[in-house]
């Protein structure tokens, strides 16, 4: 059975069956009656994408997880994003609004097509580790709203996409300067990938706050936002006596990474060197020890992507541009230089 069948039978057209099934006021009380019963009689079940159709909205925004088959999986082994998906839940059901998760690969938009085109969401969000800019570039051509919280995926010129900017340079110059204040001349840095908006703005950050001080930059090390670069860091450093008194760690894993390498060379965190990190995920209070880190705002970031979508969604415009800042979270890794 389907809709024009039940039409049929109850000697009405088409658009009146579909106004019973959206509720419409608009249908007699008999003819209600009886085309409910007609369908009771017959186990009609609506289709429920061709129901989504005839509705403007669904109150459900869709959250998109792009993995990358080259770099680590979201769900399996992630200690950022976590707190970023409960945040974009939360904040969607305090607005009486849905969350539909679906996973997809970089290579592979079909199934987020398909929930546009069934209706079954009113915008998306994306999350990923990688580039989204083409599979962004698919929704918006086929006419959809989309966000994304990173915007490292994107490309630099995108300027109408909604997305909450992090003020990574600035946040950089503040984690560097605070080792500045505490008497570190010999500061290096351990970054993330070059190809990364976050690592380079980082890296000029930390640079800016080294010739503001008047400082030699340096020891640089070239590496990636995971544990490895920061252990393969610190023993190049060791290695060629370069090691210097105080590191910035371009994200809390290097960081993580950097205590591995020095405690197993015997070298003490903070007495002879101090380490700061960037992110403050959670584990970062139960490294030994402790770990100075730059807190990324990212229930206030979650919160704000969804904003900018309802908004959208609900008026036609934006809500009002609002960038973010890292705040500096003290704890044991950072002292004076050692003498």
């Amino acid at each position: 059975m389907d809709i024009f069948d039940i039409a049929k039978l109850a000697g009405v057209s088409r658009k009146t069956v579909q106004r019973v099934l959206n509720d419409s006021p608009q249908v007699k009380k008999e003819t209600r009656e009886r085309i409910l019963q007609i369908m009771n009689e017959h186990n009609y079940h609506p289709n429920v994408s061709a129901r989504r159709l005839t509705k403007k909205k669904t109150q459900t925004l869709g959250l998109f997880i792009i993995q990358d088959p080259e770099k680590h999986n979201i769900y399996a082994d992630d200690l950022f994003y976590s707190t970023v998906i409960s945040s974009m839940i939360s904040s969607c059901a305090d607005r009486g609004y849905n969350v539909l998760v679906t996973t997809s690969t970089i290579d592979d938009t079909s199934p987020i097509l398909k929930l546009y085109r069934e209706k079954s969401i009113d915008a998306g969000m994306i999350i990923s580790w990688s580039s989204v800019q083409k599979t962004v570039n698919e929704i918006r051509q086929a006419g959809f709203l989309v966000g994304v919280f990173d915007q490292n995926n994107l490309d630099a010129d995108q300027q109408d996409i909604p997305v909450p900017i992090l003020l990574n340079e600035e946040s950089s110059l503040h984690a560097t300067s605070h080792l500045i204040k505490l008497g570190h001349q010999r500061i290096g840095i351990i970054t993330g990938e070059q190809e990364n908006r976050a690592a380079v703005e980082r890296l000029d950050g930390y640079k800016q706050a080294m010739q503001q001080a008047k400082l030699e930059e340096g020891p640089v090390y070239f590496g990636s936002f995971v544990e490895q670069a920061g252990y393969e860091a610190i023993t190049d450093w060791i290695g060629k006596g370069t090691l210097p008194t105080a590191v910035v760690c371009s994200n809390d894993l290097i960081a993580i990474g950097a205590l591995k390498a020095l405690g197993e060379h015997g070298i003490s965190v903070p007495k002879q060197i101090s380490l700061i990190g960037f992110d403050n995920i959670r584990l970062t209070e139960y490294t030994n020890p402790s770990l100075t880190t730059m807190q990324l705002p990212r229930v206030e970031m979650a919160e704000y992507l969804v904003e900018q979508l309802i908004s959208h969604v609900e008026y036609g415009v934006p809500a009002p541009v609002k960038p973010f800042t890292a705040a500096l979270i003290e704890r044991d890794s950072c002292t004076e230089p050692f003498s």
